[in-house]
């Protein structure tokens, strides 16, 4: 099973994520819950990083079974760029909507950080 967790911080803004785990839907190479999680997932680091101005840290590492870790560098602050905000809020309504769908393969649940 993918677990996604949403970060957010006190102020209930959104400030990163974290995505670990297969979803066993398919074999690998053939599983459209990983492969559609893993799409969402990277583009948006990528897009954060390359059209925005917001400072990230991200650690991923394929070979635990698949993992990514994404948070803004200031958390507390939360995100002032709009587009980091909209990129990463497209992304939490695609995974949202992966998990009603795929419930028994992908979990997403929120977390204060």
């Amino acid at each position: 099973m993918i677990e996604a967790v949403i970060y957010y911080n006190r102020k209930k803004e959104l400030c990163g994520y974290c995505v670990s785990g297969h979803a066993g839907f398919a074999q690998y190479g053939e599983d459209i819950v990983c492969a559609a999680v893993s799409i969402l997932t990277i583009n948006t680091v990528n897009a954060i990083e390359q059209l925005t101005t917001t400072t990230i840290d991200c650690d991923a590492d394929e070979t635990q079974g698949g993992y990514l870790k994404v948070i803004f560098s200031d958390i507390q602050k939360g995100i002032k760029d709009h587009d980091a905000t909209l990129l990463l809020k497209a992304m939490v309504m695609g995974l949202e909507d992966l998990s009603k769908q795929y419930k028994k393969y992908i979990r997403l649940k929120y977390e204060e950080v």
